[in-house]
């Protein structure tokens, strides 16, 4: 899927969605995408985190120079989602990292319900 629009530079393409992680989940503590979602030729950037958990959580979206989460550092956030929750977080050009990745922490165990999140990158 391929989704055009325009920008100050042009014509700019926003690639397909990629999953970055997607798990039923059980137990509180935190949880570190699958992978990081390679923005080096990107401009903007969307994660798009959705939940069908029945407990509250906090996003902290994760910069790294490579790909790997061990390398990454916090940038913006936290941000909260709502049980039940969808969460959208576009990047700001100072927030830009060749690769972008979260945490997702739960201080309570949930027993229902899962957490997927999508990554949207626009070249």
């Amino acid at each position: 899927m391929t989704i055009s629009g325009t920008g100050s530079s042009g014509l700019l393409l926003a690639r397909g969605a990629e999953e970055l992680f997607s798990q039923a989940v059980r137990l509180a503590g935190t949880y570190t995408f699958t992978s990081f979602l390679d923005c080096r030729n990107s401009r903007r950037i969307l994660i798009r985190v959705i939940s069908t958990l029945d407990q509250d959580l906090i996003i902290q979206l994760q910069g790294s120079l490579v790909d790997s989460a061990a390398a990454a550092t916090d940038i913006n956030g936290p941000f909260a989602c709502p049980a039940g929750g969808i969460v959208d977080i576009g990047l700001a050009d100072d927030d830009w990292h060749p690769y972008i990745g979260a945490t997702m922490t739960l201080a309570l165990a949930p027993t229902v319900g899962a957490l997927t999140a999508w990554g949207v990158k626009q070249e």
